[in-house]
């Protein structure tokens, strides 16, 4: 039996499924159910002349899963090219290809994460929010009563249109490629990319604070910089967002108090 190859509507299917992969979410099985959600054309054109293969494919893929939401879509695309391959065989063979499925799905899950959540959300989400801030000084600067709305929609931009650039490359990857796509992936230079956001986005909050501190008068201007330099301490040293706020609203106290603050 010839192994089954994707088309682009299949394709289409299963990423617009993986949207979703987190709406049935849950602590035993995290991803899990999503993930066997956003597959299911599939197996149902790889299996569908075996229900039982189908229904056994159907039932794996409902157990554990957990990784970044977009290097999920890079493991269904590896996945789909392994389930493709495994339905092709037969005896000996299948069995130890679904062997190989299970524990590729657990290796990827736990490696992706890691490499994914440093770059999209370690340095991609805050450089797309310090962009927000920066667009809403310039609209503000120009004039425009719509700076809150420029800032929403330059820091969407900024942070989906790579993400979604990322989850459609990798499913496609993937699904063509099959285990070859995470070396592929290795060969870019992520950590160099993540660094080089990291300081470009410590650069423009300098930039954002000089921008916005500038627009204040002298005592405003001082009680901007404690704030902002208390900010980067706090969050150097790792203290909570909710910390964070209580340190704020304590410390706006102190300084009503002192007289420094309205």
């Amino acid at each position: 039996m010839s192994e089954l190859a994707m088309t682009p509507w299949m394709k289409a299917r299963v990423g617009a499924r993986l949207l979703l992969l987190q709406a049935r979410w849950d602590p035993a099985r995290m991803q899990g159910p999503g993930f066997a959600f956003a597959l299911d054309p599939w197996l149902a054109a790889c299996w569908g002349a075996e229900p039982e293969g189908l229904l056994a494919a159907r039932t794996r893929h409902l157990e554990y899963f957990n990784t970044h939401p977009i290097a999920a879509w890079l493991a269904a695309g590896i996945v789909c090219r392994q389930e493709a391959a495994a339905a092709a065989l037969s005896g000996a063979a299948r069995e130890a290809a679904i062997a190989r499925i299970r524990s590729l799905k657990t290796g990827l899950g736990a490696s992706l994460a890691g490499l994914y959540d440093s770059f999209f959300w370690g340095a991609l989400r805050p450089a797309s929010a310090l962009a927000g801030i920066l667009a809403a000084q310039a609209a503000y600067r120009l004039g425009s009563p719509h700076a809150p709305a420029w800032a929403a929609v330059t820091a969407l931009c900024v942070y989906n249109l790579p993400a979604f650039a990322a989850r459609v490359l990798g499913l496609l990857r993937g699904a063509a490629d099959g285990e070859r796509a995470v070396a592929g992936l290795t060969k870019l230079p992520v950590q160099p990319w993540i660094i080089g956001l990291r300081r470009a986005t410590v650069a423009g909050a300098l930039a954002a604070f000089a921008i916005s501190a500038g627009m204040l008068g002298g005592g405003d201007r001082l009680t901007a910089a404690l704030t902002f330099a208390a900010g980067l301490i706090l969050t150097w040293r790792g203290v909570s967002p909710l910390s964070q706020l209580a340190f704020a609203g304590l410390g706006g106290m102190a300084a009503s108090a002192a007289g420094l603050w309205p």
